[in-house]
């Protein structure tokens, strides 16, 4: 008997989790991206694996600080202003979304996509021989004054209900675990539930050896056209020329899925929230964990290949030039409570890539309502690492018929 086929969409921490999950489910193999496996939004994350984070990006103690971050060109979240027109009805969605009862439901979905997520990574990185590149430390999250922590606690709160302990550290207990920090640090708090890898672009190949291994396929293209006849998908149109004959097909292209969503009629909100790192080989300073700063939402890790700083949000499409100033403010914040941090140097690299989001910061998992044989995952925003092997297993049990742990209606792609 044939087994049945899979082409994924998309190499990227979710797409490549999705492959291994239907490997796992008895699925052949296909995945396509024009760039390689873990080299686009994958590549340059922060690292977190930060399944506490279950309040929504945008709830309304956010919401009032939007106005004031927006005026700041340099501020962790800004716009280009011609590109206003175009973003504002996924704002508008965000500022409805925002209000108490949705964001009351989403943290419930949130919080249930992260039940599994350290289970389904140490599944798929122990298959991968990569499992060491995951470190169960959980971040911690500094403070400058008493008035930013208070201003916390409803977040604080949640999370407890859902189980995750965010315990308080003096300032003294903060610097004995971590000596790198200020003397002048106010105090501390552990997330409750986020740990961090320390190559997220090895993560991603790592598990697409195991594919590729497994006898996956992996081609390196790009999708000109989706082909449908009697409501299924039957071939892709390649940029190269090629034809690619279609069983199943799963979006998981990130940034660029809802284009791709909208040739099959499903339309979705979603832009491309750019975010910014710096990578400091010669740091200066050293970490046992990733940290998080209450003055801006960033975050400061570890890794192989130095310290990364990584953060901000800007929105002006999928096409504008980078603005690395936007890079070189994450250092400026970061010295402010690391201050052994050193200026960069020539071994010093940027990065920007394109977070897909979704303006109730939930990601899209599921069916297409249109076409029979196609299903998405995408839109994960800051969560994409953190979610992406769940996101795999789901599909993998979507397409098969299994029964899933949870109810995933609330990321159905006709909600918007």
């Amino acid at each position: 008997m044939t087994s049945p086929h899979a082409t994924i969409i998309g190499a990227g921490i979710v797409g490549i989790s999705t492959a291994a999950f239907l490997q796992r489910a008895g699925f052949a193999v296909t995945v396509i991206d024009r760039v390689p496996p873990g080299e686009g939004c994958s590549f340059g994350n922060a690292g977190g694996i930060a399944f506490a984070e279950v309040v929504p990006t945008v709830h309304p103690r956010i919401l009032l600080k939007i106005p004031g971050w927006l005026m700041d060109p340099l501020g962790p979240l800004t716009i280009r202003w011609s590109y206003l027109p175009k973003a504002l009805p996924w704002f508008l969605a965000a500022g409805r979304n925002a209000m108490p009862d949705r964001v009351k439901a989403i943290t419930a979905a949130r919080a249930s996509l992260g039940l599994r997520v350290v289970a389904d990574f140490e599944t798929l990185l122990k298959s991968a021989n990569a499992h060491d590149l995951m470190v169960y430390q959980d971040t911690l999250r500094l403070f400058d004054n008493e008035k930013q922590f208070a201003a916390e606690a409803g977040e604080r709160a949640i999370k407890k209900l859902y189980g995750y302990d965010t315990k308080r550290l003096s300032a003294g207990e903060v610097r004995e675990i971590e000596p790198a920090v200020s003397p002048g640090v106010h105090c501390g708090a552990f997330h409750g539930g986020w740990y961090f890898v320390s190559d997220p672009e090895r993560v991603v190949k790592s598990i697409a050896a195991d594919v590729t291994r497994n006898g996956g396929t992996i081609l390196a293209d790009d999708v000109s056209e989706i082909v449908t006849a009697d409501g299924r998908a039957t071939q892709l149109r390649l940029k190269s020329g090629a034809l690619h004959s279609l069983d199943r097909l799963v979006v998981c292209a990130g940034a660029y899925s809802h284009l791709l969503a909208r040739r099959l009629g499903d339309r979705v909100l979603l832009e491309a929230e750019r975010g910014y790192h710096m990578v400091l080989p010669n740091s200066g300073v050293s970490l046992s964990r990733s940290i998080t700063y209450a003055r801006t939402p960033a975050a400061a890790t570890p890794m192989k290949m130095g310290l990364r700083l990584a953060g901000s949000d800007e929105f002006a499409g999928l096409d504008a030039e980078p603005n690395y100033a936007r890079a070189d403010a994450l250092w400026k914040n970061f010295k402010r409570i690391l201050p052994g941090l050193r200026e960069p140097d020539s071994a010093t690299t940027r990065w920007m890539g394109r977070r897909p989001g979704t303006p109730d910061s939930l990601p899209v998992i599921g069916p297409s309502k249109y076409v029979s044989n196609v299903w998405y995952g995408f839109g994960h925003s800051h969560m994409g690492l953190t979610w992406g092997p769940t996101t795999g297993r789901l599909l993998g049990e979507l397409m098969t018929g299994a029964k899933s742990n949870i109810d995933l209606s609330a990321f159905r792609v006709d909600r918007f």
